[in-house]
């Protein structure tokens, strides 16, 4: 499980959205200050992935060419000469959002988004634009996370691909913690809560407290979504039907006093335009909630401008995860509150980097809550 010498660089290599990835050799990055290169054991593939490759999803605003794909489960293979923490061995995590140095307002995801207007063009085109598809990676030496690994290898069991689950869970806790910044009784409902991300914040928003109502159209899959949870006894669902006032009648009959929902964590997906739910689901709010964005649906939501102002309503926007919330996300997976892998129920089907076409495919038919697709461009 140590680090090794490493002669080549194989990688993922994304040329036009016209053509297909291609499997090559890159040099080996060099860990210069400020920087730390990783040997990527693995990352888990999103359902649109593919889509992304093929130019079907231009709001993630990729500039090619580049080795795409963002965060990863990887060991520090070197690090830069002000390193103080991190040493060539260590099992880290990788979080794949950064910030411009000189201009925090500037952010991008590396090799997966590359944020808006020129300055984050230039970040993501320059020092940062490749991802996790490749054995090494370079990565800003803030971005990493050194893993307890003997509480969560050698205690808890846990596998890279048990490990990278904390990339979903992150960004579940920047959305339930950061921006809602949720407390313990309130009352959250979050949809579309069945696919990766909206299951992910019901375990999230579980795990501090809060009564939780996952909001979806089919009952079979909230029902799978339940028996997932653990048939937890603050988790309640609510089968959508299209019609808003008779969805926000149900949503508010479904919180504990029939009284409504202090946030709405809205998960709409990069296939939708709009939001299937906001309208309803903003109408169920108690005075002075939270409702956060962090899905990734093309077009607009109508906003009920009167209602907001009158129970002060916030809309938020939320993308990613401070290096605060990670912490946070680490400590509830040290601490077994949040479980990854066999102890969660999830299954990952582990492909290499030589088998990406298949991996793809994979991930686009099979992906949820807890049902991952994972490419490992090193053994572990």
């Amino acid at each position: 499980m140590g680090s090794t010498t490493a002669t080549q660089n194989r990688a993922l290599w994304l040329s036009s959205f016209d053509k297909p990835l291609e499997l090559i050799n890159l040099p080996i990055p060099d860990a210069t200050v400020g920087s730390v290169v990783v040997q990527v054991l693995n990352t888990v593939i999103q359902p649109y992935a593919e889509d992304i490759h093929t130019g079907k999803l231009p709001v993630f605003n990729l500039a090619l060419p580049l080795v795409p794909h963002p965060s990863h489960i990887g060991r520090v293979y070197a690090v830069g000469s002000d390193a103080v923490l991190a040493k060539p061995g260590d099992l880290v995590f990788f979080s794949g959002s950064i910030h411009g140095r000189d201009d925090p307002d500037v952010g991008i995801i590396q090799g997966h988004h590359g944020g808006e207007g020129d300055s984050g063009r230039k970040l993501m085109q320059g020092e940062w634009r490749d991802g996790a598809l490749q054995q090494y990676q370079k990565v800003p030496l803030e971005t990493i996370f050194v893993l307890d690994e003997q509480r969560l290898v050698k205690e808890l069991g846990y596998t890279p691909a048990d490990l990278h689950e904390l990339s979903f869970y992150v960004i579940g806790v920047g959305a339930v913690c950061e921006a809602a910044k949720i407390e313990a009784g309130e009352t959250i409902a979050i949809g579309p809560a069945t696919g990766t991300f909206g299951g992910i914040s019901c375990d999230v928003a579980l795990a501090r407290g809060a009564n939780v109502l996952a909001l979806g159209r089919s009952e079979e899959k909230l029902q799978r979504l339940e028996k997932q949870l653990g048939n937890h006894e603050r988790f309640r669902y609510v089968v959508m039907t299209g019609d808003d006032a008779a969805d926000t009648a149900a949503i508010r009959n479904a919180t504990p006093d029939g009284r409504g929902i202090e946030v709405y964590n809205d998960w709409a997906s990069g296939g939708l335009t709009g939001s299937p739910f906001f309208s309803a689901a903003i109408r169920a709010m108690r005075p002075s909630g939270r409702i956060v964005l962090s899905g990734g649906p093309a077009g607009d939501v109508r906003v009920p401008y009167a209602l907001v102002m009158h129970l002060n309503l916030k809309i938020i926007g939320k993308i990613m995860v401070t290096r605060t919330g990670v912490d946070l996300t680490l400590k509830m997976a040290n601490s077994g509150v949040l479980k990854l892998g066999k102890r969660g129920g999830s299954t990952h089907n582990i492909y290499g980097l030589e088998q990406h076409h298949e991996a793809f495919r994979h991930a686009k038919k099979n992906s949820g809550f807890r049902v991952y697709t994972d490419i490992a461009p090193n053994a572990w």
